[in-house]
């Protein structure tokens, strides 16, 4: 049995998926999130405690998982009235799970520091809900190389491989450039399925066809057919995929890098959120090269 109590913040998709995977180590999990709704999809496991507020996670677990949505959430559940700052002391671990701003990242795990002596790991992690609940994420992992081996054990249960990169933020940026690669192959794996249906192709052949040369991939062979399906169930929001195209911009801006196929990618998904397929999968992205349901 495992005695280690674990604080989780954040029951969204990919939290939900991370707490059952957690707690099949049998860690004593005391999980929030603030809509309460959302706890109770866990009150039938044991090991799984549901919190009514932010202060009882931080006076009773020194490590506290984050995995929230945004960067402004980061910082309320940390820093505001109720947060974890309240309590945190130079034994508390933050170990954020979330894809926020580097920068801001950085400035969070200083003032945390400063005010309570308290450690901030960030450890964004990448492959969906899916592969959270297998275990198989990989996460890239920034901050205090000694207190990631603190929290190592929890990052091997939950990843097939973490990587450390350096400082804090160090693993931020490395999500950035994961979501690069990963959101601009939506929009082109879409311009693909769409022409192949011009052309009559049956592109449910084409993950297969396709696996030994060089367009094979794991993004292939997993949102390809639920494009070309029309399944549009989320395993990620459409939302979440234009808050991380926002943030790869105004990173890149601030180092003055071009990122002219993200900026692309980032007008196509701004087009269908303001066409209210927030709550879609970012999959729905090819409802843009439909002539039939051009927005």
């Amino acid at each position: 049995m495992n005695n280690l109590s674990l604080g989780f913040i954040g029951i969204g998709l990919m939290g939900l998926s991370l707490v059952k995977r957690l707690s099949y180590f049998n860690y004593k999990i005391n999980a929030y999130d603030k809509n309460l709704e959302k706890l109770k999809l866990l009150k039938k496991i044991s090991n799984i405690r549901l919190n009514k507020n932010i202060s009882e996670i931080s006076k009773n677990n020194n490590i506290i998982i984050l995995c929230l949505d945004k960067t402004n959430s980061v910082k309320e559940v940390v820093f505001g009235k109720n947060g974890i700052v309240n309590n945190a002391n130079a034994n508390t671990i933050i170990l954020d799970l979330s894809t926020t701003l580097a920068n801001e990242t950085i400035n969070f795990a200083d003032q945390l520091n400063k005010k309570t002596g308290a450690s901030w790991i960030d450890a964004p992690v990448s492959g969906g809900p899916d592969k959270a609940l297998e275990g198989n994420l990989a996460i890239m992992v920034g901050g205090d190389e000694k207190v990631v081996e603190t929290v190592k054990p929890i990052l091997e249960a939950i990843s097939s491989k973490f990587t450390y990169f350096g400082l804090s933020g160090s693993g931020q940026i490395v999500k950035m450039i994961n979501q690069i690669i990963v959101l601009n192959n939506y929009a082109i794996l879409a311009e693909a399925a769409s022409f192949a249906k011009a052309w009559n192709v049956d592109a449910k052949k084409i993950p297969e066809a396709l696996s030994d040369g060089h367009a094979g991939s794991n993004l292939l062979n997993d949102l390809f057919p639920r494009i070309v399906n029309r399944d549009f169930a989320p395993k990620g929001y459409a939302s979440q995929i234009l808050k991380d195209l926002q943030m790869v911009s105004k990173l890149a801006n601030s180092k003055n890098t071009p990122t002219p196929m993200s900026s692309l990618t980032k007008q196509l998904f701004t087009i269908l959120i303001n066409s209210a397929k927030e709550n879609l999968d970012g999959t729905s992205i090819v409802k843009l090269y439909d002539s039939k349901e051009i927005i």
